[in-house]
């Protein structure tokens, strides 16, 4: 399984891949640019992002993982609440899931598990 994390400063890979073992494969990547091309070249199984405070097009970037096939799900996570985060998501882009940061490991943990099950099931998800 390859699992893409997004994260300008990379602690966020090194925490998932510490707590992720077993088959999964995290490509680390730094900008919105290098990850759209992961998602076109070689689309990963989920996807991790860590949102920057600054305003990205997360919309276009959900709708490149939800129009891949397989769709691509995908755990945001901010320090931003995700109702003021304004990303504009709606439940038809997708399995999109957020996380609260500073989260507890073992909240992390639970996010990521429930984010690999959503690879194993056809079913749209919106948090």
């Amino acid at each position: 399984m390859r699992l893409l994390v997004l994260d300008q400063n990379q602690l966020l890979s090194w925490v998932v891949r510490h707590e992720l073992t077993g088959g999964v494969e995290v490509v680390a990547v730094r900008t919105l640019e290098e990850a759209a091309h992961e998602l076109r070249e070689r689309p990963p199984d989920a996807a991790v992002v860590s949102l920057p405070p600054a305003h990205l097009p997360w919309r276009e970037f959900q709708h490149l993982c939800a129009t891949r096939q397989p769709p691509v799900p995908v755990l945001y996570e901010s320090c931003v609440p995700p109702e003021k985060a304004d990303l504009t998501l709606d439940p038809a882009d997708g399995y999109a899931a957020f996380l609260l940061k500073p989260a507890k490991r073992c909240e992390l943990r639970a996010a990521l598990e429930a984010l690999l099950a959503a690879t194993r099931s056809p079913e749209p998800f919106f948090d």
